[in-house]
């Protein structure tokens, strides 16, 4: 039962994300066709809500409240909290710079959409992992 359900939620999530474009457009601020560090570190920003340089489960399930399902959100936030190498339970700006490592193919300091979008699905993959686990434990 516990994996037909996650079957669904993960269903959802994608449905709801499926159009990575529109996703990379919103991030894309300066509307360049690609992503500079500075324009994920505005998003980070965005969810750090209370300032102080990193983002607790609670500002990131706010940031999310929504638009994904709260185990979907979960999942994402330990992905991310591990990505930035500490697992203290906050997502800190080393995951910025772990995002952009994973997502620029080439090197070049821009995530171009074909980059993100090729990317995006490694990214919901490993994340889904995180979800399951949370749901079967």
């Amino acid at each position: 039962m516990k994996t037909f359900i996650f079957c669904l939620l993960l269903a959802a999530v994608y449905g709801e994300n499926s159009n990575s474009e529109d996703f990379f457009s919103i991030m894309d601020l300066d509307g360049d066709g690609a992503l500079q560090q500075d324009e994920i570190q505005a998003d980070f920003y965005k969810k750090d809500i209370n300032g102080d340089g990193y983002i607790s489960l609670s500002e990131y399930i706010s940031s999310f409240a929504s638009s994904s399902p709260l185990v979907y959100t979960m999942g994402f936030f330990i992905y991310m909290d591990k990505l930035g190498g500490n697992e203290d339970g906050v997502i800190d700006q080393s995951a910025i710079l772990s995002v952009m490592k994973i997502m620029d193919i080439n090197g070049d300091g821009e995530i171009s959409r074909e980059e993100f979008e090729r990317n995006m699905l490694k990214i919901w993959n490993t994340v889904a992992k995180e979800t399951k686990s949370l749901l079967n434990p």
